[in-house]
């Protein structure tokens, strides 16, 4: 198949993440196939959610104790100001 922009450039193919992805060489267009966009999108939803459950997990599992106060992280400008204050 020949990219629609470039006219005289055949688009090479490429797998990612098991959905096959038409491209141009020349100008790097990427063409989609009716349906591909979608299931782009469903594995990349489905891959944030695993990550998410697994970020999740981690830290339910290293909070030492929930009920602790957590102190706010300084700025960088303020550990300056804090350094030449006083």
């Amino acid at each position: 198949m020949k990219c629609p922009v470039c006219k005289d450039v055949t688009l090479l193919m490429s797998e990612k993440r098991g959905v096959e992805i038409d491209y141009c060489p020349e100008c790097r267009g990427i063409w989609l196939d009716h349906g591909e966009l979608e299931k782009l999108i469903e594995k990349e939803e489905k891959t944030y959610q695993e990550a998410k459950k697994e970020y999740d997990d981690y830290e339910d599992k290293h909070q030492h104790n929930k009920y602790s106060k957590k102190r706010k992280k300084e700025s960088f400008l303020g550990e300056i100001f804090e350094m030449f204050g006083d």
